[in-house]
């Protein structure tokens, strides 16, 4: 690797041109794999609820708000969407008929499974593009991924 002085005008271009393509590229792969499954009616959002409802088999507007990292309210609107759609249905347990808890339906299942191919793609991309780099090299890669996710928490 050659030792060249980069400006920080080309590392914010860089990051740029990355968050862009990025979005571009994974709202391009969101959509192949749903219309594959036949689910092309479910946004990115929807599908990272449908995610963290799957993973636990069952959660409350709070979990999946502290989850997502996402108001009470919003969620609310999405799991009724989602209600809506066939994906999520609502229950509550014989011990404690306050509170909500939500499930995957049938639908949701398959969109559940269509957003594990989605993430096993993408870490396969991912992995094949670390795979590249020396061991000092991702060091300094995993600092940068430490300082912007810290920098975005605290902001």
């Amino acid at each position: 690797m050659t030792k060249e002085n980069v400006t920080t005008q080309e590392l914010l271009k860089g990051l740029s041109d990355f968050l862009h393509l990025k979005d571009e590229q994974a709202d391009s792969d969101h959509k192949k794999v749903l219309e594959e499954n036949g689910l092309d009616n479910y946004s990115l959002t929807e599908l990272h609820v449908i995610h963290c409802i799957g993973e636990e088999s069952m959660r409350n507007l709070t979990t999946i708000s502290e989850y997502m990292s996402m108001t009470r309210g919003a969620v609310s609107k999405i799991c009724s969407r989602l209600q809506k759609k066939g994906a999520i249905e609502k229950i509550k347990l014989a011990n404690n008929q306050k509170e909500i808890f939500f499930i995957l339906t049938t639908e949701g299942e398959r969109l559940f499974h269509a957003h594990e191919v989605l993430h096993q793609q993408s870490q396969a991309k991912w992995s094949a593009l670390f795979e590249q780099y020396d061991q000092q090299e991702k060091q300094v890669i995993k600092r940068f991924f430490t300082d912007v996710v810290g920098c975005f928490r605290h902001s």
